[in-house]
């Protein structure tokens, strides 16, 4: 899919978007719920909508797997029900690869690459023309810049490279297509679509999976990363959206819990009416191994287990 001009307006990207679809009769999109697989799933919900062709089937695909909160899989289905796609989850263990068990800086290389491996096997299995991923135009732009580490991108870059020769050699099985990047539709792009589509993900915070609350080169426990779901779920009972626990460990060998939340939000945490529930978190870490848990005055920071 060939690339489109920067000056196109947000406008000509629906309407690229909009025929993208119709040319297309059975898509499988990579859903994680968040805004721009949200994106992918309204702009095909709409299209199979109104289209003429019975024929015409978009699923969203959701891979569960030891890395994502039992949170995000829940607003994945309410997401996809808001959106009226059909919808289905795939479980898939991740702790088996030693790129990720052993959180390597490669690990978002070898997560995308199982995640996809395992959508393009099914869309093979049952006929899918593509497999839908929603990586952005904004995701190409850090790349190039090289302010933030992007192994799963460089996946991305790998395999349409491999497609693009494997079409040149009459290939017939799924591919996979990156729409918003092809488009060249950013992140403000995203969300401004959605605001116009009137979907809740337009201010949908960005998430991360659970490795990214871990130091590289630290083997992931299954039950400390269960650990940290749970906690996180109930900071944002407290009322914090943007939250993250991240984990590290001291010479000693003891766990400290350093709690990243919004800028607006470290105050939930001092209201008296609180109190309570940031005591019962603060016990819960400390019944499930962790000796300190602080709150970091700098705040929420994407990416602050890469210094």
């Amino acid at each position: 899919m060939k690339m489109t001009s920067m000056k196109m307006t947000i406008k000509d990207k629906e309407k690229a978007l909009e025929t993208f679809f119709k040319n297309h009769k059975k898509i499988l999109i990579a859903f994680s719920g968040g805004a721009d697989s949200s994106l992918l799933a309204a702009a095909g919900a709409a299209a199979a909508e109104h289209a003429a062709d019975t024929d015409s089937i978009i699923l969203a695909v959701t891979v569960k797997t030891e890395l994502i909160s039992d949170a995000e899989i829940e607003n994945a289905r309410s997401v996809a029900d808001e959106i009226g796609i059909s919808h289905l989850i795939i479980g898939k263990k991740m702790l088996n690869i030693p790129e990720i068990e052993n959180n390597q800086k490669d690990r978002c290389y070898a997560c995308k690459k199982e995640l996809l491996t395992t959508l393009m096997e099914y869309a093979a299995e049952n006929d899918y023309e593509a497999v839908l991923e929603g990586t952005n135009f904004s995701d190409k732009l850090m790349s190039d810049a090289g302010t933030v580490p992007r192994p799963g991108f460089s996946f991305i870059l790998e395999q349409k490279e491999i497609q693009s020769k494997l079409s040149k050699a009459n290939y017939s099985g799924p591919i996979l297509i990156t729409p918003l990047l092809d488009f060249e539709i950013t992140k403000e792009d995203v969300r401004e679509m959605l605001k116009r589509k009137k979907i809740s993900t337009a201010n949908k915070p960005s998430m991360s999976c659970l490795a990214t609350r871990f130091s590289y080169e630290t083997k992931l426990d299954p039950a400390l990363l269960k650990t940290i779901d749970a906690a996180e779920k109930m900071t944002k009972e407290i009322g914090a959206k943007q939250i993250r626990i991240r984990v590290h460990t001291d010479s000693a060998g003891r766990n400290i819990a350093r709690i990243e939340v919004g800028a607006d939000e470290g105050k939930f945490f001092f209201d008296k009416k609180n109190q309570k529930a940031v005591s019962d978190m603060i016990s819960f870490l400390k019944q499930n191994g962790f000796s300190y848990v602080t709150a970091d005055l700098e705040g929420f920071r994407s990416g602050s287990m890469d210094i």
